[in-house]
């Protein structure tokens, strides 16, 4: 198996929950200089959001040091506390200046995170959602959703929240298509809502994936669109399950297997062909994982 390979392999399996599965190929190809897989195999390590622990680190390191800024900005933030975030933090402030200067958005978003709890933070951030970073463009609209920043005509921050989150969606920015599903359920774009939420579990991302299940299956009461469809419900359901693992999220786990096979319980022989067919097909166009 190649170098790519490996850390192909491995960060699929760690995006499907199956982490001690994926681990071995991450640390394979980042031990043969893969800074993608070194920098995946220090995240798949973290037991802590709030501190890197000692092999996070490490890998973290090795990442930066083949040149990941991912991996130099995990490092320049307060979680880093082996006594290098200054010095990553201010070859990334260097890089991500230079970058900035000549229109990268991405670098813009970097300095807003590099900028954490200063006046600079949202300048920058809002710089990079203007010119079109569509993370940025996600993280500003959740910025002004929880309510920072000043509008001072009613109405304005609402309409600035959901035209953030389109523009993200419009670039298949998977949170900024969740933020705007949901702004348009709540207006009472349900069919709308609906389809970009089936447009994310058609892409394979395992979140969308199970939330069909329960919007079909009509796990919550309060549900009333769409009809309720027990057939689409559990293939939904097996698509999910079939995919993923329990290293993470496994309580979860256990209730969407419960959910499916309460739903395969009402269901006749022919429809549980049905569901089988489905999520048979659906599998040989799509792999499903957690998709950011």
């Amino acid at each position: 198996m190649s170098i790519e390979d490996a850390y192909q392999l491995g960060d699929l399996l760690v995006d499907q929950y199956k982490i001690k599965q994926g681990q071995p190929y991450l640390k394979y190809a980042a031990d043969k200089g893969n800074a993608k897989a070194a920098l995946a195999y220090s995240r798949s390590l973290s037991t802590n959001v709030m501190v890197l622990g000692p092999q996070e680190h490490e890998y973290a390191v090795k990442a930066a040091k083949l040149g990941n800024e991912d991996a130099m900005l995990t490092l320049s933030l307060n979680k880093n506390i082996f006594g290098d975030r200054e010095e990553f933090r201010i070859e990334l402030l260097k890089i991500s200046k230079e970058k900035a200067e000549q229109s990268n958005a991405d670098a813009m978003r970097k300095l807003s995170l590099l900028y954490l709890d200063t006046s600079d933070e949202l300048d920058w951030l809002r710089k990079s959602a203007e010119y079109g970073n569509a993370k940025a463009q996600y993280e500003l609209g959740r910025t002004y959703e929880v309510g920072e920043g000043w509008f001072f005509i009613p109405g304005n921050r609402e309409k600035e929240v959901k035209r953030l989150y389109k523009a993200s969606a419009e670039q298949g920015n998977f949170r900024g298509m969740e933020g705007y599903a949901s702004i348009l359920f709540k207006e009472g774009n349900k069919k709308e809502a609906f389809d970009i939420w089936t447009k994310m579990a058609n892409t394979g991302d395992a979140f969308s994936t199970i939330y069909l299940a329960g919007q079909y299956l009509h796990t919550i009461p309060e549900i009333s669109y769409p009809e309720k469809d027990e057939v689409l419900g559990a293939a939904y359901s097996k698509i999910y399950l079939d995919s993923m693992g329990t290293d993470k999220e496994h309580d979860l786990y256990d209730i969407y297997k419960e959910q499916y096979l309460e739903a395969m319980s009402h269901l006749s022989d022919a429809q549980k062909k049905q569901v089988n067919d489905f999520a048979k097909e659906f599998l040989s166009k799509h792999t499903v994982r957690v998709l950011r």
